[in-house]
């Protein structure tokens, strides 16, 4: 896992302006200092004066010292690179005849099969990952990221200077900007899940998209999307059963393979994160609590079953009040961006965890490909009149009676504060309508949706927190296998029989004990945040306060500079490691 940053600067193609490019090695060495944790164990940095590469370097499976950033054998192509690829192996084979390889590096397959296939290279490949690769002889800068969005990439372009990074911190380094009060997707998911930031010209690449800039200007498109690579499943519980196990016993051991440490597992006590722990198997296994608050906030019985189940001793992290207050500026700081405060329940786990290991797994995004959430219930439940006879010829009164199933969902999922605002409402029905008409099924429709939404902010917020340890996440279930296949089949064998996730639940039995299998009291990472801000008499949710608190928090850091770039009052103690604070 690594930190990747850089330049195009369209002005310099012509004549390097005085002080270039050594302006650009400093402007670059800025851009990775200010992002030192996401790669502490190597840093490098080039420029021709028109383009500027850079890199911070984690060693997980090699870790020898190679120069960054990589070149080709003639230095025509320069690469940084952010992630893993986990079958690197299997491509480097196809490639041995063609080039020679001076490590054993996935980084250096990638820039060779960039160099033979260009962006299409990518389609072949299984992981998380981006990376920026520079063609000198065209004078051309390509960036990719991963087809399902768990490594960051962000850009700025005003039509001649470009600056890109895994983090936005790193481009703030290199450019003045403001406050986007016009970012829709924040003002009805509570969070930035499109192109848009709320910094005015920072925008996000996408997953599975890739940007082209040369002298010509800057396009983008995508290399995959989940919709034109889904698989034809047929409708046969018993091979579903054979062919899903396999493929995510698979995902999994594929992430335990190149470790070259210790790795961890982080549970809660639900299924999916106790299948990953049951056929990995790992060292360590971690999870969080809030028993001192009562039942409502404990899942720890559930996640002494997972340890049991795998014979490993469970660590337990109990974070309090004092923690969140002493925590939370410091994650406004790392996620650049407004997230939720579940957040803070993983950094405080990887506090702890990180003193350990490196690499830690977890069992993100299975919900949204196997239909995994509650709500998903009630369109479901809603389609089942429509397969009355009586009402078959009566569809439009039903539509008019319930709302079309996007107009249902929409107003599921619509965090927005202000309900009534047309502008919102009719960008958030436009956003779910683009994913439902991808699909003819209504689950597959809304599993859709919060795949491109909000598993995109639980993935972002995911590598913020990891690498502010700097270790690195691996999350199995968005292996882009399971989304071809989970959208794929049948989506009686999602929900069924009011069951959610029944297909997973089916299979974990063979993994999991029992109990945990037939869970019906999931509660996922939580902390109680609602009891120490009082919302209510009883504790009780206010999802108003909730949004202006998590904003007010990224406002006072990254607009009103609240604290300078590192919150200060926040180091600890001398000697224990500080995400975020000055080296």
């Amino acid at each position: 896992m690594c930190g990747i940053t850089g330049f195009y600067l369209k002005d310099n193609l012509e004549r390097l302006p005085d002080g270039w490019p050594e302006k650009g090695n400093l402007l670059l060495k800025e851009m990775l200092d200010i992002v030192w944790y996401r790669g502490p164990d190597q840093t490098g940095h080039f420029t021709d004066g028109v383009c500027g590469l850079g890199m911070n370097r984690l060693s997980i499976i090699n870790t020898n010292t190679d120069p960054i950033p990589y070149f080709n054998e003639d230095r025509s192509l320069a690469l940084v690179f952010n992630g893993e690829v986990y079958n690197y192996k299997d491509i480097q084979f196809g490639l041995r005849d063609l080039h020679s390889f001076a490590s054993d590096s996935d980084t250096e397959v990638v820039l060779h099969a960039f160099e033979e296939r260009g962006v299409d290279c990518a389609r072949d490949f299984n992981g998380m990952y981006a990376f920026a690769v520079y063609d000198s002889r065209k004078k051309e800068l390509t960036l990719v990221r991963d087809k399902v969005g768990e490594k960051p990439l962000y850009y700025y372009y005003d039509g001649k200077a470009f600056y890109f990074a895994s983090e936005i911190k790193s481009i703030l380094c290199a450019v003045d900007t403001e406050l986007n009060n016009d970012c829709l997707s924040y003002e009805v998911f509570e969070v930035c899940v499109d192109e848009t930031t709320l910094f005015k010209n920072i925008f996000c690449l996408l997953p599975g998209q890739y940007l082209r800039i040369s002298e010509k200007g800057m396009e983008t498109g995508f290399y995959w999307t989940v919709e034109a690579n889904i698989r034809d499943i047929p409708d046969d519980e018993a091979w579903i059963k054979r062919e899903l196990t396999d493929l995510l016993v698979d995902a999994v051991e594929l992430r335990t393979r190149n470790t070259a440490h210790h790795y961890a597992c982080l549970v809660s006590g639900g299924v999916d994160s106790a299948i990953v722990a049951a056929v990995s198997k790992p060292e360590f296994i971690f999870t969080t609590t809030y028993d001192q608050y009562g039942d409502d906030y404990s899942e720890l019985h559930y996640a002494e079953l997972v340890a049991k189940n795998i014979g490993k001793p469970l660590h337990i992290v109990r974070p309090t009040s004092e923690h969140f207050e002493r925590y939370r500026s410091r994650i406004a700081y790392h996620l650049d961006l407004p997230g939720t405060w579940t957040s803070f329940n993983m950094f405080c786990v990887l506090e702890e965890l990180s003193k350990g290991s490196k690499v830690f797994l977890t069992g993100e995004g299975i919900d949204e490909i196997f239909g995994g959430y509650h709500r998903y219930h009630l369109l479901n439940h809603d389609q089942q009149i429509y397969k009355l006879d009586a009402m078959s010829q009566y569809s439009y009164l039903i539509e008019k009676y319930y709302g079309s199933p996007v107009d249902r969902y929409v107003r599921l999922v619509n965090r927005s504060t202000d309900i009534y605002n047309e502008r919102n409402n009719l960008y958030l029905r436009d956003k779910v309508a683009s994913y439902f008409n991808r699909t003819e099924s209504i689950v597959h429709g809304m599993g859709l949706t919060d795949f491109y939404t909000t598993l995109q902010i639980i993935l972002h917020m995911s590598d913020r927190m990891s690498m502010a340890y700097s270790i690195e996440n691996r999350a199995p279930f968005v292996d882009h296998r399971l989304l071809e296949f989970g959208f794929g089949m049948p989506d009686k064998y999602k929900i069924h029989d009011g069951i959610t996730k029944y297909i997973i639940k089916e299979i974990a039995r063979k993994f999991i004990p029992v109990e945990i299998a037939e869970r019906k009291d999931k509660k996922g990472f939580m902390a109680p945040v609602n009891v120490w801000f009082g919302w209510g008499q009883s504790g009780k949710y206010d999802r108003s306060g909730y949004k202006n608190a998590v904003y007010s928090d990224w406002y006072d850091v990254f607009i009103a500079k609240k604290y300078g770039w590192a919150p200060k009052g926040l180091t600890g103690d001398p000697g224990v490691r500080n995400p975020g604070a000055p080296r």
